[in-house]
């Protein structure tokens, strides 16, 4: 492509075969048009939601609970192909489809719902252009203009296309969303010699960027893809959808379970095979399978889904939109958080915070509290009147230095308009790049008063007086040297500088010549670009969380260390580096020190883009926030990209994984929180599936190996995962959010879903088989013995039948009908109980107990002591479809459910209970052994610790103090 920059006006209308005075002809727009295509930025095209539903189909786990589906259809058939085919036998196989839709339903939904949000967001109105076609002015749709189009700006107006200025008078254009620069920049029609770096471009305009004062005629050069923002969004478009952390850890447990699950049966069947009877293998088979299905943790598909839905509901409320359901997550994964400056740590507006008074640095607040006299009178003028900004309400117009001056002069009740209606304005000079400065003269009380602002060097040669504490005085060499050494501590400060000054009794109208000449200085003003006070927060917050903040920002480098300090984010130069020596740098020059730089200058995007990739090359996950379109291609990059909801682009919302509809950097603190407890609240669901399913599995086996025959048919172990452990696992996710998960580092990266869960899952796995044990032969010995003698047909004791191979298969299921109902008793609610103990608690974090009680945890809790209930005692569902003890299954009254063994229930109901009463032994144990049990020196060592810590933080306070006054 080529560039203009260094080519003159007379070679560019040649090279474009345009005409400057005339413009092009509607013939050769046309022709261009069709050549070249409409100026717009290209689009990704949205998923479909049928797409997107049929994806979250054919998920790795999803998968898996379909292929369990199947086989509880097929597996109970094996050996009786001929029989008839009942209702009865699909029961399993609809709960597990019913779970796999509903996953589906949740995420396709969450998923359209976000795309309209981030719509919504987008702004409705069709940019204009105004253009010289024909030899005439006419205003036309940013979309059809073409390369080699005459276009008019104006202040106020956005660049609807690339342009090389032709003509220019005092152009400044704001260019914060491609560059980062927070300041307006001047352009020019001067030839400049060719860069690379957008911000020095200064004869070129890019697209969707703003003009904020000054006029200019350009030619257009690029539409369309080819502009600058053209580029980064076609380089969005084309990025693959990541997966996320979440996604990874989801498919590598899912392909964990299934391995694992092929590994327990195979090893069940053979073991059966082995030590049972040959021709029993059909029915090995079915235990075999039914075992594999019950480590299988179906509900966890719906249970991650639900929670993360749940999580998002609540994001919503705290401003935050997400696009995708498990980016919740990896926002609580970040540990290094990108962030773009302008507008997202600062607040995009500049303002006043220093004044040199009376030869004196001062805050503003100093200079507001002063008493009003002529002094200051003079000085509220000179912000008001040598100025062209409006504020009316929400309406800001005008250059941004301009308008600071106007806010800070309302500070003190000055209204900039009824101050210029009042005094009016009666000549002027406006402000240029040469003499950077700007005169009026304003009629006062009926005589004629110069106003001149500017450069403060620039207006220190037009001032021979000064005036101080209400006198007029020469101003000396020695002043002068003295009021340059002060601008020059701000500017050190990455304040800009402005100075003031004024002259009385000046009535030659007709003559200029004489306005800037021999004035009196009245003052100056520093100005900054101010950081967020919630931005401070949360990098606070950040820190203690364990997550790095590095800012990146198009601004120079003495700019931004000022505002790193001011938000406690760098506070040497050693920790800023400017994109000269980062281009210089070889990418494994730049991972020896990245992790020492805090703070990114004067960077284009492709650097950004470089930035985030190298942090990722060193095992981070890495969080992106920025608004403009220079922040896209990052946003894209990293693991999860916050776009600022309103004052984004739309370039920097589509490239983004979650939006920020207050654009408040704080509120992104907020999202990790909900994110760390989304994925601790999985990981707790994780552990009562898991821990329980593991628990049950292993009793099965037991008591299959002893006895030859399961002791619970698929369709108990599938009520259990699918309805009980569902039912507390989704109230888990609704539960109450952790504070402490705030306190600790994040998890590394590259940990699964299981690091650190072994021994909560072996707590469960073990205390739960134990009792269980016990439970199943409790259950027996409330076996009568008439009722073994019945199925047996020669002896009456039921430990002979399960434990002699005479017996079949089938008959050693009858007798056991007994233990089983016991079994199932305990098993299923025991979880009820112990669920509420499953805190996976930061022990570290605080030596107080949470006492909190999650309600919906409750709520849950007695809906399935309900449904449990239910299925133990209605005729049909108990002995028809779970194959328990019931009523007219054992054919005699005194066999089923009658007064006399209604202790059976009891007996495994307390049981149920011994699990909680276990885990939370183990888990005071625990906590008392950290927090109590130390040695003395222990104590006081971590006594120590913490008052050191507690120092390191009042020093921290007292530095950024002693900043502040300078």
């Amino acid at each position: 492509m080529e560039n203009f920059e260094n080519s003159n006006l007379t070679e560019i209308e040649s090279k474009l075969n345009t005409d400057y005075k005339k413009g092009l002809t509607e013939d050769e727009v046309n022709q261009r048009l069709k050549t070249g295509g409409k100026n717009v930025l290209p689009t990704k095209k949205p998923t479909p939601w049928y797409v997107v539903f049929g994806w979250s189909l054919i998920e790795p786990l999803q998968i898996i609970l379909m292929v369990a589906a199947v086989i509880s259809v097929i597996a109970p058939r094996f050996g009786r192909w001929s029989d008839s085919i009942t209702f009865e036998e699909f029961i399993d196989f609809i709960v597990i489809a019913l779970i796999v839709l509903l996953d589906a339903v949740l995420q396709t939904v969450q998923t359209v719902k976000a795309r309209k949000s981030v719509d919504a967001l987008k702004s409705l109105s069709k940019p204009q252009a105004v253009v010289i076609r024909d030899g005439s002015q006419k205003e036309i749709d940013a979309e059809n203009l073409v390369v080699g189009d005459i276009v008019v700006l104006e202040a106020g107006k956005y660049v609807p296309a690339e342009l090389r200025i032709i003509e220019s008078s005092d152009l400044m254009v704001d260019e914060s969303i491609l560059t980062g620069e927070s300041l307006p920049v001047e352009k020019t029609h001067e030839k400049q010699k060719v860069t690379t770096i957008l911000a020095e471009m200064a004869n070129v305009v890019f697209m969707s960027t703003f003009t904020t004062a000054g006029r200019a005629i350009g030619v257009v050069t690029k539409t369309g893809v080819n502009t600058e923002i053209g580029k980064i969004s076609t380089t969005i478009n084309e990025n693959a959808d990541q997966e996320t952390p979440l996604e990874k850890k989801l498919k590598k447990f899912s392909y964990l379970i299934s391995v694992v699950a092929v590994i327990i049966g195979v090893i069940i069947f053979g073991a059966m095979l082995v030590t049972g009877q040959k021709d029993s293998w059909a029915t090995y088979l079915i235990i075999a399978i039914t075992l594999a299905i019950g480590v299988i943790p179906e509900s966890l598909s719906a249970v991650v889904s639900i929670t993360l839905s749940f999580s998002t509901k609540r994001m919503v409320k705290e401003n935050v939109i997400v696009k995708k359901l498990a980016s919740v997550e990896t926002l609580g994964s970040v540990n290094v958080i990108c962030t773009d400056k302008t507008g997202t740590l600062t607040q995009n507006k500049m303002t006043v915070k220093r004044m040199i008074w009376n030869n004196k640095i001062i805050t503003d607040e100093e200079f507001i509290a002063t008493t009003l006299d002529e002094h200051k009178d003079f000085m509220l003028k000179g912000l008001v009147l040598p100025n062209d900004s409006v504020v009316e309400d929400d309406a800001r117009m005008g250059d941004p230095t301009e308008l600071a001056l106007v806010d800070f002069a309302l500070k003190m009740g000055v209204d900039e308009t009824l101050s210029r209606n009042t005094w009016q304005r009666m000549d002027e000079i406006p402000f240029d790049s040469e003499r950077k400065l700007m005169t009026t003269v304003n009629n006062v009380n009926g005589d004629n008063i110069i106003f001149t602002k500017g450069a403060i060097d620039q207006l220190l040669n037009v001032t021979s007086r000064i005036l101080i504490d209400n006198q007029i005085q020469t101003l000396t060499a020695a002043m002068k040297k003295e009021i340059l050494n002060n601008a020059t501590k701000l500017s050190d400060q990455a304040l800009r500088v402005l100075a003031f000054a004024y002259n009385d009794g000046y009535d030659d109208l007709d003559n200029q010549d004489d306005l800037e000449q021999n004035l009196i200085f009245i003052g100056a003003v520093g100005m900054i670009d101010p950081v967020r006070q919630e931005a401070v927060q949360a990098i606070a917050e950040a820190y203690n969380a364990g997550i790095r903040v590095v800012m990146i920002t198009g601004d120079h480098a003495t700019t931004a260390l000022a505002i790193a300090r001011d938000l406690n984010l760098a506070y040497t130069e050693y920790e800023v580096m400017s994109s000269d020596v980062l281009e210089s740098l070889s990418d494994v020059d730049l991972l020896r020190i990245i992790d020492n730089i805090k703070v990114f200058a004067r960077v284009n995007p492709e650097h950004k883009v470089r930035i985030v990739n190298l942090l990722q090359q060193k095992g981070n996950i890495v969080s992106m926030t920025g608004d403009g379109v220079n922040d896209a291609p990052s946003l894209a990059k990293a693991e999860i990209g916050v776009a600022m909801g309103i004052a984004g682009t739309d370039v920097a919302k589509q490239a983004a994984d979650v939006i920020l509809t207050d654009d408040n950097f704080g509120t992104i603190m907020k999202g990790v929180n909900e994110g760390r407890n989304v994925f601790q609240k999985i990981r707790r669901s994780i552990v009562l599936l898991m821990g329980f399913n593991f628990a049950n599995v292993l009793t099965i086996l037991i008591l299959s190996l002893i006895n030859h025959t399961a002791p619970l048919d698929a369709v108990d172990i599938l009520y259990v995962n699918l309805v009980v452990e569902s039912c507390l696992a989704i109230a888990i996710g609704m539960g109450n959010l952790d504070p402490t998960l705030m306190k600790l580092p994040p998890k590394q990266g590259g940990s699964g879903l299981l690091a650190g869960l072994l021994i909560p899952i072996l707590k469960i796995m073990i205390i739960s088989t134990i009792i269980s044990l016990i439970s199943f032969y409790v259950g027996m010995a409330f076996t009568p013995s008439e009722f073994v003698s019945h199925i047996s047909g020669d002896t009456d004791k039921w430990w002979v039948v399960i434990n002699d191979n005479i017996y079949s298969v089938e008959q050693k299921t009858e007798v056991i009908i007994y233990g089983r109902t016991s079994l199932f008793i305990t098993i299923v609610f025991a979880p009820l109980f112990f669920s509420h103990f499953i805190k996976l608690s930061n022990w570290k974090a605080s030596n107080k107990i949470d006492w909190k009680i999650s309600t919906p945890l409750v709520y849950a809790a007695l809906i399935a002591f309900v449904l449990n209930l239910a299925f133990i005692f209605i005729p049909g569902l108990n002995d028809q479809i779970f194959k328990l003890l019931g009523y007219e299954n054992l054919d005699c009254d005194k066999f089923g459910w009658n007064q006399n063994n209604l202790g059976l229930f009891f007996a495994a109901f307390g049981l149920a209970i011994l699990p909680a009463c276990g885990i939370l032994l183990w888990d005071a144990i625990t906590f008392y052994a950290y927090h109590w049990s130390h040695e003395a020196w222990q104590r006081n060592r971590k006594i120590v610790s913490k008052m050191v810590e507690e120092d390191k933080k009042i020093a921290l306070a007292k530095s950024k103090k002693n900043r502040k006054k300078i």
